[in-house]
């Protein structure tokens, strides 16, 4: 229900006040606000299910990275071995057990079985987390991260708030290599160690407890026959075949880091595939989407004629191959069977889009 607090002064210095039961949320007072007598008081909203502390799982499970089609399968298809959760509220002695709890359970893990974690990195999401005991990070982080560890599993921290982040390395939690910025970095460097731990041939043995693997992913250039023909399984000897006639039609260029592809408004005449480099898509300011190495973009707006409804720019710098309309329309008429071949890994580019816009919680 609705809590209101009339006259209540502001907590001492270090000290907080906690609330069980689900608390009307509010903006949180500015520095320098002052409480005075009479006035209506509303803070965050929190869950009463670990004692005023919140443990869910994120609805983001996916960074905004968008890879080949090879990275991009091998990632839907081991989605579960990253787990992403929410904490939020203030995380005090009273609710490190139940909370300890909760996260051992979402994360499949158990003091006394021997077995492996069934997920190899854990994500938590600080962002919403107010605050955290001495006692709280002794009786929980530190020994579920010591707990993930003997199961060849790692913890990551993001969205970190100084004074949390000063208490969770002051009693005992290892944040070196494991805290991120964003819940989007973890989630992209989690992603990154997938990858290299999946394309060494080692789907099933995990590497020694080390934060190695967690640096990004080596962007190296590849042909485009070869990305092109990971979307054309069933086609791969039609286009093998016809390999030869792609540099007819797209074109290499390279752009600088913060050069721009496109703007919001721009008429869509081109479709790039990023052979090396990261591209980043914006919406009003705002990253939605980042396309590396064997990425393709540009194809949506340009298949349905529309104008480009996002902003592209180079992160790094950045090799594109390039197909323009007029490219496009003279493959059509030129070599139906090619321009058959590029238009099914178009649209199995853009089918793999929605469904990463699932787990990412946008259609970018």
């Amino acid at each position: 229900g609705r809590a209101e607090l009339r006259g209540v002064a502001a907590p001492p210095r270090g000290a907080a006040w906690i609330f069980r039961g689900r608390v009307a949320a509010a903006p949180r007072p500015r520095r320098g606000d002052s409480v005075e007598t009479g006035a209506h008081l509303r803070y965050a909203s929190v869950s009463d299910e670990t004692g005023g502390v919140s443990c869910q799982r994120s609805k983001r499970t996916r960074s905004v990275a968008r890879r080949d089609f090879h990275h991009r399968m091998i990632l839907s298809e081991r989605s579960a071995e990253i787990l992403a959760l929410d904490i939020r509220g203030f995380v005090f002695f009273g609710a490190a057990a139940a909370l300890l709890a909760r996260l051992k359970r979402e994360a499949g893990v158990d003091d006394e079985d021997e077995a492996p974690s069934p997920v190899s990195w854990v994500v938590l999401d600080c962002s919403d987390c107010a605050g955290v005991d001495a006692t709280a990070v002794r009786a929980c982080f530190v020994p579920f991260q010591q707990l993930l560890l003997q199961k060849r599993a790692k913890l990551l921290f993001c969205g970190l708030r100084p004074h949390v982040r000063e208490s969770l390395e002051r009693h005992g939690a290892d944040l070196n290599r494991a805290c991120f910025k964003t819940a989007d970095a973890a989630l992209e460097a989690a992603e990154d160690a997938l990858l290299k731990r999946a394309t060494a041939g080692q789907p099933t043995q995990r590497p020694p407890d080390s934060f190695d693997e967690l640096r990004p992913l080596e962007n190296a250039a590849r042909p485009l026959e070869e990305i092109l023909g990971e979307y054309l399984e069933d086609e791969k000897r039609d286009l093998a075949a016809a390999a030869g006639d792609l540099g007819k039609y797209f074109s290499r260029h390279s752009i600088s880091q913060g050069d721009a592809l496109f703007a919001h408004g721009d008429e869509a005449k081109t479709i790039y595939v990023v052979h090396a480099g990261t591209v980043d898509l914006k919406q009003a300011g705002k990253r939605i989407a980042r396309v590396k190495r064997g990425g393709v973009l540009g194809e949506l707006c340009f298949l349905l004629r529309h104008r480009q409804s996002l902003d592209a720019a180079a992160a790094t710098h950045v090799d594109l191959w390039s197909l323009t309309r007029d490219s496009y329309d003279a493959m059509r008429r030129d070599q139906p069977v090619l321009h058959g071949l590029i238009q099914t890994a178009l649209l199995k580019s853009m089918a793999l889009q929605v469904s990463e816009g699932l787990s990412i919680g946008n259609w970018g």
